[in-house]
């Protein structure tokens, strides 16, 4: 087999992008105070994490964009904290080997065979739904399944992710986002309280992986409560433009009728249920703030967004899917989107907005609101006279 274009191993040509108009034209080192620092909202999706591989591959590679700081969950939050690591101690093109090295260790035959022998039967069962397990009910639960909590993620995550580095002052800005099995509520854990054990939990799909503990508490994917969170860098001020990295599709233009394309479907709403409620909240907040001096970081951000994978794409595979042709494919088309993302928005960094967060999030539908009957004796209006009896 002849070895793949974007092997880690093989020195790759420096970055083409958008040229002076877009995200620079090479990966040459430039000093970060003239680049325009961003922020990398990174949503999970199992292996197609390797979509936001392929993004970053090509941000990374930028000479006009440095990341300031990144928010991410599951597969999100394993590539933000390979990125936020490398970049503690080196340079954008360590980061760039650090994902490669990462999604090829992951798309290695062992590492697809010690998975197929653990959760063989549920891999098979919903190999090709995206997030099917969410309405399965006759599948095992990895307590049965993996009594003994193997994770086939602690070595590679451990390998590629310096938890010193990312709780050093040197590394940009880490939010990553876990659910808490007794209450149901996320948790947002920051570089000082990272840990390798948090990567793991915001990865631990309840399906697959039992519950992660942190601080006495079991913690689940952090998917369900936030895809990505948000708010922490909004409210942080280290970067004005954010770049959402999107995996879950979050329109379908045929109403599913068969069975699985209904779980495909239930599993879509879930996993963007959040990052919805997030984006409502933001423009909700923007009108009310608009003419106010409250909330100004919500009215200074930029919002942006790559992705997501288009339907073909996700036609072709699932994210349970972890085979070194996958891999490779959602990669390249991750560079592809990033390319056109940089090609079409790259001057609008640090000038405007690209993402219309009111028209994609609020729905086109809206409920129309009475004022109640005494509506007048909390304004201060005077209350009409009350008829004679």
């Amino acid at each position: 087999m002849s070895e793949s274009p974007l092997d880690p191993n093989i020195p790759q040509p420096e970055l083409e992008m958008a040229g002076p108009q877009g995200l620079g034209t090479t990966a040459e080192a430039l000093p970060t105070a003239i680049r325009k620092p961003i922020g990398l909202a990174l949503q999970g999706g199992g292996s197609l994490g390797a979509y936001t591989w392929g993004v970053l591959d090509t941000l990374l590679g930028s000479r006009s964009l440095t990341i300031a700081q990144l928010s991410g969950t599951s597969a999100g939050a394993l590539n933000a904290a390979i990125v936020a690591s490398a970049l503690a101690k080196g340079t954008p093109a360590d980061a760039r080997k650090a994902l490669a090295s990462f999604w090829r260790r992951l798309a290695q035959p062992a590492m697809a065979d010690l998975g197929r022998d653990l959760w063989g039967p549920l891999e098979r069962a919903w190999r090709e739904t995206i997030h099917g397990w969410l309405v399965t009910g006759s599948a095992l639960s990895p307590y049965t399944a993996n009594p003994l909590g193997l994770n086939p993620l602690r070595d590679a995550i451990a390998a590629h992710v310096d938890i010193d580095a990312i709780r050093s002052r040197t590394a940009p800005a880490l939010f990553v986002t876990v659910t808490n099995v007794r209450t149901g509520l996320p948790r947002v854990i920051g570089n000082d309280a990272m840990t390798l054990d948090v990567l793991l939990a915001s990865a631990a799909l309840p399906q697959l992986f039992q519950a992660v503990e942190i601080d006495g508490e079991p913690y689940w994917d952090g998917g369900y409560s936030g895809n990505p969170t948000l708010w922490p860098m909004i409210h942080s001020g280290a970067a004005r433009d954010l770049i959402v990295v999107q995996l879950v599709p979050d329109i379908d233009l045929e109403p599913p009728t068969d069975a699985r394309a209904i779980r495909r479907r239930i599993g879509e709403i879930v996993f963007n249920s959040s990052l919805v409620a997030e984006m409502q909240s933001i423009a909700a907040t923007r009108a009310l703030t608009r003419e106010g001096d409250g909330a100004a970081g919500v009215r200074e951000v930029r919002m942006h967004r790559i992705g997501p994978p288009g339907r073909d794409l996700l036609a072709q595979g699932s994210s349970l899917e972890r085979s070194r042709a996958w891999i490779d494919r959602l990669h390249e088309s991750g560079r592809l989107a990033a390319r056109n993302f940089g090609q079409r928005h790259g001057a609008d960094i640090g000038v405007r907005e690209t993402l219309d967060v009111g028209r994609v999030f609020g729905g086109a539908h809206k409920p129309k609101l009475r004022r109640p009957a005494n509506d007048g004796a909390f304004d201060g209006a005077p209350l009409p006279a009350t008829a004679a009896g």
